[in-house]
């Protein structure tokens, strides 16, 4: 008996810990696995036109710079872009549709839970019921003993009958925290890939961009095309040669200066931004400008005037202000790591400042013709540069 009452226990403690029943919805299951693979076969036959289009830029890009190649360059860039935003969204939907096969699978768990529960309920009612009836009253009442062997049999196939009751309701509430687990995990996929497209809409925006620029750049003259790469080569060389001497000053300086060090940080950095969608990779392939310089850093989303933020503690070795032309600041880190914020619309902090993470420093910039956006943008952003002992390194292998 004494086994009866916990078993008893058990099951009314399963009881009450499961929720109501939801109605199930309209659409079934295998109708919504039906719409996921057409979308999966979507995807793979648009990553086939991206696989051929990769293949024409890449022997683009051998050919000799010229502005007919660099608009060819551009165009295809842009084609790209177009296919691999459909890509992006055929995904996105595919996550959707995911989300709410999901959902529906984890109504159908807790209807089959609620229906699991009611059975229980039922038999620990009889059992309780036959508890009741002891054996010892059957038998005292004069009772034959087949009566009395009957109800013995029956209490044990109750008993048997609610043991596997609770097995089968246990499991069921397992298979049910997975699914709540995928869901979440879709959950989180869904809106890592909302930013991903915003980023990719941004992407295309800024190759249609630089197409419109250069072409009203050089009004489609080769020999105006030519001299337009020329000063933007020589720009890239002196800004590259003025980063890498600043940081090798202040180090020797602070070197020097025993009373003077970098503040501890952590190698992790931290996002400058609020927004963690990135625009331009580190050495991107599609940048529009690859044909002078390879992209030093990373782009991030940032619309003019977001405050920009150190990304770890540090000295600021570089705060230039240049009018018109590319403002940035740089700050140098005791982990021979230094960050570069460029395309700044107002710096606050000046030269030899200590900052730490999370300070704000600048006003984000990068519209074409505004303070502090230079020659090389399309839109306003944030350039991101990470650099170890003055090379710079993939930013996002030292973020979060």
């Amino acid at each position: 008996m004494r086994r009866q009452h916990t078993l008893f226990v058990l099951v009314f403690v399963c009881i009450t810990f499961f929720s109501a029943p939801f109605v199930l919805g309209a659409e079934d299951v295998s109708s919504l696995q039906k719409q996921i693979d057409e979308r999966k076969n979507k995807v793979q036959d648009l990553q086939k036109q991206i696989d051929a289009m990769k293949k024409i830029l890449q022997s683009k890009q051998l050919e000799k710079s010229s502005l007919q190649n660099q608009l060819g360059l551009i165009n295809g860039r842009i084609e790209k872009g177009k296919v691999d935003l459909k890509i992006t969204k055929n995904e996105l939907q595919e996550t959707e549709l995911v989300l709410k096969e999901t959902e529906l699978k984890i109504t159908e768990k807790e209807q089959d839970i609620a229906e699991e529960q009611s059975h229980m309920s039922d038999l620990v009612r009889a059992l309780d019921f036959s508890e009741r009836q002891t054996l010892v009253s059957i038998f005292a009442r004069g009772k034959t003993l087949s009566d009395y062997f009957s109800a013995q049999d029956a209490i044990r196939s109750v008993d048997t009958e609610l043991t596997r009751a609770l097995i089968h309701l246990m499991l069921a509430k397992q298979d049910l925290n997975q699914q709540k687990s995928e869901l979440d995990s879709a959950k989180v996929r869904l809106e890592s890939q909302k930013q991903t497209l915003l980023g990719k809409q941004e992407q295309l925006q800024n190759q249609s961009d630089a197409k419109a620029q250069l072409l009203l750049q050089t009004k489609q003259s080769e020999s105006k095309f030519q001299k337009l790469v020329a000063d933007l080569k020589r720009q890239y060389s002196s800004t590259e040669g003025e980063i890498a001497s600043i940081e090798r000053q202040v180090r020797a300086r602070l070197q020097n200066n025993r009373g003077r060090t970098i503040p501890t940080g952590p190698t992790q950095l931290f996002w400058p931004t609020p927004s963690r969608v990135i625009t331009a990779s580190f050495h991107d392939p599609d940048y529009p400008f690859r044909h002078i310089f390879e992209h030093p850093g990373i782009d991030i989303r940032a619309a003019q005037g977001t405050a920009i933020r150190a990304a770890g503690n540090g000295i600021v070795a570089r705060a230039k202000n240049a009018g018109l032309g590319y403002s940035y600041v740089i700050i140098i880190h005791n982990n021979k790591l230094s960050t570069l914020y460029g395309h700044l619309s107002q710096i606050l902090v000046k030269e030899d400042d200590a900052v730490s993470a999370g300070d704000v420093i600048a006003y984000s910039g990068g519209t074409p013709g505004t303070p502090g956006a230079g020659p090389f943008v399309t839109g306003a952003h944030l350039h991101f540069e990470v650099r170890s002992e003055g090379i710079p390194v993939n930013a996002l292998e030292y973020l979060p």
